[in-house]
């Protein structure tokens, strides 16, 4: 244990001296709240966030955005004491700093929580339009992504037999594929160009955690952040709300994300299990608290409610 604590404290002495050298940061407390990113207290009173970056495309496009970008409702990257926008230990690896925040995560069981998100989230897509950066990072369109999540879902079929579970895998398979093909068919990367022309942003991963409340709501961590049509945060948002309401259609309704005539959209798009999928696959290359039956038992209930949100949603459209 105290050669643990030995090798703790030497790294942290040493992040210490790089922030010094590289960024005048004076810390006074280093404390790592996950992997690669820590609360820093600085000998005269400021209080940031450090985050690491492999990704520099990534993380120059972040600060394009903000140097563009003015809104009140995001915690964005600011510059070092030096002036500096990261600093490197030339290893290909980046740091960012970002004022603290004090406050909570939201909670999506919360309704006042939810409603704080879906406001919080719009003023955000109305600010974020006319943004134009230089280091654009270029993605697939979400449909070809959940297409690639699914084919890594395919591979996985025998833990799905080996525990009994083969007739949901079978199920998610048929109508994961059935409803991508319909939904393909809308006109995305018409309104992929639209954006791009007009410069309208999301932020692209809308989990609860992503939210700091305190006297108001705060949006964190821009790495997904993209310039696309912004109703793929509201249906990133409905696929997160839907076990808290009770996978009922007219309370998701009740949120008023999209516009009428996007309505049908929404709800078929929302209905695709990819976060289902992005989940069990992530189980299965995490750290595992429950046993593969467990999971699956659990899918399965999940699964039969998502068909019934899918079912009441054909009945509300009709």
């Amino acid at each position: 244990m105290s050669n643990e604590l030995s090798r703790d404290d030497q790294r942290i002495n040493r992040l210490s001296s790089f922030l010094y050298w590289e960024g005048s940061i004076e810390a006074k407390i280093i404390q790592p709240i996950k992997r690669n990113i820590y609360y820093i207290e600085t000998i005269s009173g400021n209080k940031y966030v450090l985050k690491g970056h492999s990704n520099v495309i990534n993380l120059k496009q972040q600060w394009d955005f903000f140097d563009s970008f003015h809104s009140k409702e995001i915690v964005p990257f600011v510059r070092y004491p030096n002036g500096k926008n990261e600093i490197s230990t030339g290893t290909n690896y980046y740091w960012t700093i970002s004022p603290y925040i004090t406050g909570r995560k939201l909670n999506y069981q919360s309704e006042v929580d939810r409603q704080r998100a879906v406001k919080t989230i719009k003023k955000f897509h109305t600010a974020a339009s006319q943004i134009y950066v230089h280091n654009m990072v270029k993605k697939s369109l979400f449909i070809k992504r959940w297409q690639a999540r699914l084919y890594k879902f395919i591979e996985t079929e025998q833990l799905f037999e080996k525990e009994g579970f083969l007739y949901l895998y079978h199920d998610i398979i048929f109508l994961m594929k059935r409803y991508l093909e319909i939904v393909s068919r809308y006109p995305w990367y018409k309104e992929q160009l639209h954006a791009e022309t007009n410069g309208t942003w999301v932020h692209g991963d809308v989990a609860s955690h992503n939210f700091i409340q305190n006297e108001k709501t705060y949006m964190i961590d821009f790495d997904l952040l993209q310039c696309t049509f912004q109703d793929y945060d509201y249906i990133q948002l409905g696929q997160r709300f839907l076990p808290h309401i009770n996978w009922d259609v007219e309370t998701l309704l009740s949120y008023k994300m999209v516009n009428e005539e996007s309505l049908e959209r929404f709800l078929i798009t929302v209905f695709i299990p990819s976060d289902m999928l992005r989940e069990w696959l992530h189980f299965l290359t995490g750290k595992r608290r429950i046993s593969v039956e467990s999971y699956l038992q659990t899918m399965e209930q999940e699964w039969i409610k998502r068909k019934d949100f899918l079912n009441d949603s054909k009945r509300l459209l009709k």
